[in-house]
């Protein structure tokens, strides 16, 4: 029975990779940790990230790099962790035993990011040191050695790790254990230098490393907090917190042993490790949590042999916690409670395939890579790059990875993670060094309605003034180094102080920088121990009297971000690259919420700096014209899409114009009926039609052409939706269009249709378009005449 459990519960921990990188964000993140492991690159160094040199051993994407690696680590890890939680469970009562096994059986990947795991392993590690007293020298050698390689997958596991260490050396120092405790110091530390070797880091880096993931950890509440989905979310996670707490301090209160005493603070100390990784960024995040909470809890029963009145308050207080976290994981993600049967035996499925055919999981994977590449294949940025470094500004470097690109990153690679001054300093000085990239492909993704200029506002600044815009393709502007790069210093204007909600006006014909200091009162630092801070808000008022709200993330406005020009969109950072943008920013407040505003202090520190003139400036504006217009207007590949459009007879769509109903107006326009075509009136400057809804085949690719009339020269954009991507802004294609008619062809496949319709921008100008054609035609998936 023994033997059975165990081998049902390896084959559900054990996990390969499960999909091939891609540009989505989290693909983007997790095959870059595989990539730069795979080239030696230095932690603390040329990479700042949550996860460390080992950080690979658990990436959930395939790049094709470091596979046996990870393979050699699932069967060695897996099989220690299911020896862990088997041992554990034998020594817990016989009530708990099915408890623990099925909740864990069944809920272990709630979250599919392996932090629950990896906790609850350290947990049930803990839990054995502080019950024997000591273990057999060898024992506490494998302790030590399994917690240092667990620190150096990622930070958090680094920092349960050391908390750990200490309570275990306290112990064993009070029990007279000395020796104990020097074995399992001492393996600690050598595995953990010997890993961090092996992992091709110079050990001089090592004090870096530790300094900036320490910075990372402390700037992530103020800047990647996001709200839960209900209230009740966070009340279930309150509860089951306290509710552990309350059951610690039962067990402490029934038993004064040194050994209880220390298994309580570590479990004090991992909910609170727990609580702030889960709801800090409240989305599925929380899940990690419920799916922890109740189980690690229940390993206190594995020391703790209180009397009968304190064992059953405390066994009702364990049963209330698994109950809470079942409803707080349903409340979240109702399907994992509802296909929690289907979904494990699903794992244990492909667990079995990946053993009894060990070659098939890996071809499978390179098929998702090869399909991956092609759709996401980007031949005009490869010939022009070659083998010169290039940097991806925002969070999609999936793109550089398939792309086979000399991809050199900046050290906070992905853009919304330079969020604390030191951060945002690191990765300006690599754009101001000998280091900057020869290219950068850039596309502009603040998230979660940050002001957009927030998110690495020092290399957006740099990249303003060194580089300049060649041309875009797929939604991608590839930018090249004009010379050596020089940093761009902002000249002091003048210093304010304000308070919230009072207007501050600002120059609109000068280019700005803004510096923000939003300091925190002692109740705000309170809370930012315990939770996160609350929300900032900054409002601005345009020059095209509009009012528009972001919000302000004080570690980040407090190093400074471009205030003017405004840069609201892709399409601003273009223009302004030429000399054209004449969008500005005439005023604006920063907003808290007036019951929150005792978690800062009363007044903040505004800083106004100048910039210099952009280097497009330098040519008159036809010119600049002439060149954005050859940057849209991507003349090459519309030649081949022309070609490649006549040569098809494969017509998968060819709407009427006149029929009105299958178009959707948005933001301001109106359509009618104007003869032979479809008016779109647009009363505002960013006018927005839903496409009629396309549909293709796996794999299948498409000519989508459209005939427009424009009013005037104007931008562009056809907006798409890739899978699992549910907001417009991120993918696009943009052209240049003149005034009066024009002829468009744009290269669409499944995955661009994959999440939803198309969305088309006609123009950056009021006024009336006229669409007089909409027609779609596949293409061969083999076609040779496109790129």
């Amino acid at each position: 029975m023994g033997l059975a459990a165990f081998c049902l519960l390896w084959f559900d921990l054990f996990s390969l990779p499960f999909v091939a990188v891609g540009p989505a964000l989290d693909f983007s993140w997790c095959g870059s940790i595989i990539h730069f492991s795979a080239l030696g690159l230095q932690f603390g160094k040329d990479v700042i990230f949550t996860y460390g040199p080992l950080g690979h051993l658990i990436a959930f994407v395939y790049t094709g790099e470091l596979f046996p690696e990870r393979v050699a680590w699932e069967l060695v890890s897996k099989t220690a962790f299911a020896a862990i939680l088997c041992g554990t469970m034998m020594r817990l009562p016989r009530l708990w035993r099915p408890f623990f096994y099925f909740f864990v059986l069944l809920f272990i990947w709630a979250d599919p990011i392996s932090d629950t795991l990896y906790f609850l392993i350290i947990a049930c590690l803990a839990a054995a040191l502080f019950r024997e007293g000591r273990f057999r020298g060898s024992l506490n050698a494998l302790a030590g050695t399994l917690l240092a390689v667990c620190a150096l997958i990622k930070f958090t596991y680094f920092l349960l790790a050391i908390f750990t260490l200490v309570l275990v050396v306290i112990f064993y120092s009070k029990r007279r254990h000395l020796a104990d405790a020097g074995i399992i110091c001492s393996s600690f530390g050598l595995v953990f230098l010997l890993c961090w070797k092996l992992a091709g880091q110079d050990f001089a880096n090592l004090p870096s490393y530790l300094i900036s993931s320490l910075d990372i950890s402390f700037g992530y509440k103020e800047a990647m907090g996001l709200p839960a989905a209900s209230n009740w979310i966070i009340a279930a996670g309150v509860a089951a917190a306290l509710l552990g707490v309350v059951q610690c301090g039962l067990i402490l209160y029934e038993s004064r042993k040194l050994s209880t005493l220390c298994i309580v603070l570590f479990f004090i100390g991992e909910i609170y490790l727990g609580w702030n990784r889960a709801f800090v960024r409240a989305d599925d995040h929380v899940l990690s949590f419920f799916a922890l909470c109740p189980v690690a809890l229940v390993t206190l029963w594995t020391v703790a042999q209180p009397r009968p009145p304190i064992r059953y308050i405390g066994y009702g207080t364990n049963f209330l916690i698994f109950a809470i976290c079942l409803g707080g994981i349903f409340l979240q993600q109702p399907s994992v409670i509802r296909n929690c049967f289907t979904y494990t035996a699903a794992r244990l499925t492909v667990t079995w395939n990946a053993i009894a055919t060990p070659g098939a999981r890996a071809r499978q994977l390179e098929a998702q890579l090869h399909e991956a590449k092609i759709d996401n294949d980007l031949p005009r940025v490869r010939a022009e790059v070659a083998d010169r470094t290039i940097d991806v500004f925002g969070y999609e470097q999936g793109v550089a990875l398939l792309n086979d690109l000399n991809y050199v990153p900046r050290p906070i690679h992905q853009s919304y993670s330079a969020y604390t001054p030191r951060l945002i300093a690191a990765n300006t000085a690599f754009y101001s060094s000998s280091r900057a990239p020869a290219y950068v492909l850039f596309k502009y993704q603040p998230i979660d309605e940050r002001y957009p200029t927030l998110d690495d506002a020092g290399v957006l600044r740099q990249l303003l003034f060194n580089y300049a815009p060649l041309f875009e393709e797929r939604g991608y502007t590839l930018w090249k180094r004009l010379g050596d790069a020089k940093p761009i210093q902002p000249k002091l204007i003048s210093t304010k102080s304000l308070l919230f909600d009072e207007v501050c006006p600002i120059p609109a014909d000068k280019n700005l920088w803004l510096e923000v200091d939003v300091p925190k009162s002692f109740r705000g630092r309170l809370l930012d121990l315990l939770y996160k801070p609350p929300s900032v808000e900054i409002w601005i008022n345009d020059s095209q009297g509009r009012q528009i709200v972001h919000r302000l993330v004080p570690s980040m406005s407090s190093s400074g971000f471009i205030i003017n020009p405004q840069l609201e969109t892709s399409g601003d950072v273009l223009e302004t690259a030429f000399g054209l943008h004449t969008g500005s920013v005439v005023s604006f407040l920063v907003h808290v919420p007036r019951e929150s505003r005792r978690f800062f202090q009363r007044r903040m520190i505004c800083r106004l700096s100048s910039l210099p003139e952009l280097p497009a400036t330098a040519f008159d504006r036809s010119a600049r014209q002439l060149r954005y217009r050859a940057l849209l207007a991507d003349q090459d590949q519309q030649a081949s899409l022309v070609q490649a459009f006549d040569a098809s007879n494969e017509v998968l769509q060819n709407f009427d114009p006149n029929r009105s109903d299958e178009f959707t107006p948005l933001n301001q326009v109106q359509l009618m009926i104007q003869g032979d075509g479809l008016r779109i009136a647009a009363a505002g400057p960013d006018p927005q039609v839903l496409l009629p809804r396309l549909s293709l085949g796996k794999g299948e690719r498409a000519i989508l052409r459209i005939d427009l009339e424009a009013p005037s020269d104007t931008g562009l954009q056809l907006f798409y939706l890739p899978a699992g991507v549910s907001a417009y802004g991120d993918h696009h294609m943009n052209r240049f269009i003149r005034r009066g008619g024009n002829t468009l062809y744009f290269l669409l496949t499944d995955s661009e249709l994959a999440g939803g319709r198309l969305r088309l921008d006609p123009g950056m100008a009021p006024g009336g378009y006229l669409l007089t054609h909409f027609e779609v035609r596949g293409i061969p998936i083999n076609s040779n005449s496109l790129p």
